[in-house]
């Protein structure tokens, strides 16, 4: 966190936020850029710079090449319990992925760039259903093309990320390229989902905090200390999902988000795939890397259960007053809900009326449990709401 930054430097960074192009926010940055003092406390901030100014530069390549095409906006509506985009290079296996996962009617060719549209599929899981988008093929030639632009943008409105790769085909070197390829478009990989956007406006007198998740390693004064650090008193800042001071920090150059992520590694039926595979799961170890063939996919509970942790989400089955077996539908809530945010989502009145819950778990000494409204749920559990 910068705590003494020179008058001039904050009156280049105002200059920054103030500019209107991508040419002019180069200018300025490089300014402010030869105006902060180097030392070791101003490293993260050199370092937010200097992928600023790439980014800048690859926003403006980009709008020379598209010469006045239309902004791209292929967002498909979320279903079901998440929505998870398959992100790949061209034959990676994204088709046969989405097919055996879903039941899709996709066309499957070894022909490359056969996907040019998104499709989606829902994945059966008990209780719910994952959403998968197959996206058109990053293009790794050329990444200004509209393939690689529809599946940015997919992704960024996507709840994860599944990287496909082909384990035959340097699969260690397509994980490292499409990682740096969306950190490089403002999307960071890893962790829970989040994403910080600061906004500032003249119309407040002070900076508003608004708080739909949480900081991991800091509290809403760390948040103001650090944007006044950079001189901005009037901001709106918008936290959702979960992010660190390093995200907010970022996010004072340009909207950052935080997207987890799992890696499909395909054709691990042959030997060299599965040496493939072995690989991924040696070089990204704290990433959750399965193999995948047509003749041996995944298992789809355990998948989709892996998918719900990663993104922090559990599934509640309710069971009415008087009935022996709970809905087969399940209410899908937050990691950490209570009995009353259950209650509440089941009908509102519940949050006036609730008296008492009684929970099926086997992970309890005995059910049904009689437990109160600030009872933690977890994912699995039955619940029966007394009101």
């Amino acid at each position: 966190m910068p705590t003494n930054l020179p008058p001039q430097a904050r009156v280049k960074f105002e200059e920054y936020t103030q500019a209107k192009t991508p040419e002019e926010k180069i200018k300025k940055l490089k300014e402010f850029y030869a105006l902060i003092p180097k030392h070791k406390g101003t490293e993260k901030l050199e370092k937010f710079i200097r992928r600023r100014i790439a980014e800048l530069r690859r926003e403006v390549e980009r709008k020379r090449t598209e010469k006045g095409a239309r902004r791209l906006g292929p967002f498909i509506k979320k279903k079901g319990a998440a929505q998870v985009v398959l992100l790949g290079y061209t034959n990676s296996g994204r088709s046969t992925v989405l097919k055996l996962l879903t039941n899709a009617r996709v066309k499957i060719s070894p022909y490359p760039f056969t996907t040019s549209n998104p499709f989606e599929g829902a994945m059966r899981i008990r209780g719910t259903f994952i959403q998968f988008i197959e996206s058109p093929p990053l293009i790794p030639q050329d990444y200004s093309a509209k393939p690689t632009k529809i599946a940015l943008a997919l992704a960024r409105n996507a709840d994860a990320i599944a990287l496909v790769v082909d384990g035959t085909e340097s699969p260690v070197e397509s994980v490292t390229g499409i990682i740096s390829l969306l950190e490089a478009n403002g999307i960071t990989i890893g962790g829970d989902s989040g994403k910080v956007t600061i906004r500032k406006s003249r119309g407040i007198s002070s900076i508003i905090i608004s708080m739909k998740g949480r900081v991991l390693d800091g509290t809403e004064a760390d948040i103001r200390a650090l944007l006044e650090s950079y001189g901005i008193k009037q901001a709106i800042v918008d936290i959702e999902g979960t992010v660190t001071m390093e995200d907010v920090e970022e996010a004072i150059f340009g909207e950052k988000m935080r997207k987890p992520i799992l890696i499909l590694v395909t054709k691990t039926d042959l030997k060299e795939g599965m040496e493939g595979f072995l690989r991924v799961k040696e070089t990204f170890p704290e990433m959750r890397v399965y193999p995948f063939s047509p003749s041996n996919p995944p298992d789809k509970e355990e998948l989709g259960s892996d998918i719900l942790q990663l993104l922090g989400i559990i599934r509640v089955f309710t069971k009415p007053a008087g009935r022996k077996e709970p809905d087969e539908k399940a209410l899908i809530l937050e990691r950490g809900s209570t009995v009353i945010d259950a209650a509440g989502k089941i009908h509102k009145s519940f949050l006036k009326s609730f008296k008492y819950a009684k929970i099926w778990s086997d992970r309890l000494p005995y059910s049904p449990m009689r437990v109160g409204k600030d009872f933690v749920l977890e994912d699995g559990d039955v619940i029966e709401i007394r009101a």
